[in-house]
């Protein structure tokens, strides 16, 4: 066994999750079936719900998987996770007998019969690629039921021309010819990044992979997602969802309606990046005014292709940070053995660290202001740097807080009118 796999093992092992109580829920209006797996570690402690929406080519296990990992140990002990299954796409599924998939509004909205079937009032989604963009659609239409958003990877964007005829493509040698290795470099092309396919098509895979910061875990785990395609996957049904997700309608011109927070996740190495940042542009645009962006932040992981499964621990220490943002888990403390921030986690929790200095930060910085100068104030708590633009109307603070080996991006808009 290679010692990437080994060690993916061992790290899975160390934080067995419980077990999982799996709920097949009927959309009647779509005449197919969502199922729900509920993962519960809380016990008698407060918690939340997250409900995890998987990519294309996926099913709800890469999310059974993230949660396993130690980094998300703090978290896992206080969230109530439901990791869905999109009709059709969970693992070893009987085919589909439908043949056309039903559009990404509809997906969307007939979540909300898993939300009333498990009796959840309010929930966080968690999205990764075509299911950020379901989450997306979902807070749009019931707002009252979503506490906020992470989204990683979102595309707001309708298909291009390229995009469109390469995915007709696949999806017909999909239907016909059942998996292939078209197909399989386009979805790792779509999962991994855009260097990621290229490597993997070469049988000695180097362990050099020029711009990753871990290759031999790359090399793990698109072996490992290759090897789902080929043996978990229904052909017939994966191609339906990709066809869905082809043809998608545009989703950043209804950004304006989407009211709740979000978190937005992306990997310098991913396929999707320049449209992923185009959606939190158009997000923050859409919100006209940078107050209702200070619990939005842009997380911006170097020298990686796949957030969740490359980099989980700053994407774990995000979704603290963010969910402590607004307003859940309040007093968690960040775990002391996460890199960056074992001094912070010993001092204090989160909540009681976080409050008081946004407040002073601004308080201070907002008297040695002078129109239209630029400055940097360097603070040593967690290597915050604000670099403040003062206007006649407000001032934009653009926070980058460096908490790993992978530079990560966030950012938070303030503001203070005259």
């Amino acid at each position: 066994m290679d010692a990437p796999i080994r060690e993916k093992m061992l790290r899975f092992q160390m934080s067995v999750p419980a077990q999982e109580q799996k709920y097949v829920i009927r959309s009647n209006k779509l005449g197919l079936d969502y199922t729900a797996w509920v993962q519960d570690d809380t016990g008698s402690n407060s918690k939340c719900y997250v409900m995890t929406i998987h990519d294309i080519g996926c099913s709800h296990s890469v999310f059974t998987e993230y949660v396993s990992q130690p980094e998300m140990r703090a978290l896992k002990q206080r969230i109530v996770w439901v990791h869905v299954d999109l009709p059709g796409q969970e693992d070893d599924a009987a085919a589909l007998s439908i043949e056309k998939y039903p559009s990404l509004d509809d997906i969307a909205s007939e979540l909300i019969n898993i939300v009333d079937h498990l009796n959840i009032p309010q929930v966080v989604i968690f999205g990764e690629g075509a299911g950020a963009n379901i989450a997306c659609r979902f807070a749009i239409e019931y707002p009252s039921r979503v506490h906020g958003l992470v989204l990683v990877h979102p595309t707001g964007t309708t298909a291009g021309f390229m995009e469109m005829m390469k995915d007709k493509l696949n999806n017909w040698k999909l239907i016909h010819k059942g998996m292939n290795p078209d197909a399989e470099a386009y979805l790792i092309w779509h999962r991994f990044g855009r260097d990621a396919a290229k490597k993997s098509m070469f049988a000695n895979y180097s362990k050099d992979v020029k711009g990753y910061g871990d290759s031999q875990l790359l090399e793990a785990n698109i072996r490992e997602f290759s090897e789902k395609l080929y043996q978990k996957r229904t052909a017939k049904n994966l191609a339906l969802f990709m066809d869905a997700f082809l043809n998608r309608t545009n989703l950043v011109d209804k950004l304006d309606k989407l009211t709740v927070d979000c978190l937005v996740a992306v990997g310098k190495k991913s396929s999707v990046i320049g449209t992923t940042e185009k959606f939190y542009e158009r997000l923050r645009e859409s919100r006209n005014n940078p107050q209702k962006m200070v619990n939005s932040p842009l997380l911006v992981a170097d020298d990686v292709g796949d957030v969740l499964g490359e980099a989980p621990d700053v994407l774990a220490k995000s979704m603290q940070f963010f969910l402590q943002g607004i307003g859940l888990l309040s007093g968690l403390p960040m775990e002391a053995g996460l890199a960056g921030l074992g001094r912070l986690s010993r001092a204090m929790s989160m909540e009681d660290a976080d409050r008081p200095r946004r407040s002073s930060v601004l308080a201070t910085t907002y008297d040695n202001i002078t129109n239209n100068n630029w400055f940097t104030t360097k603070i040593s708590f967690i290597n915050f740097i604000f670099q403040i633009t003062y206007t006649r109307t407000y001032i934009n603070i653009y926070t980058y807080i460096n908490i790993h080996k992978h530079s990560s991006l966030y950012l938070l808009m303030f503001s203070a009118h005259q």
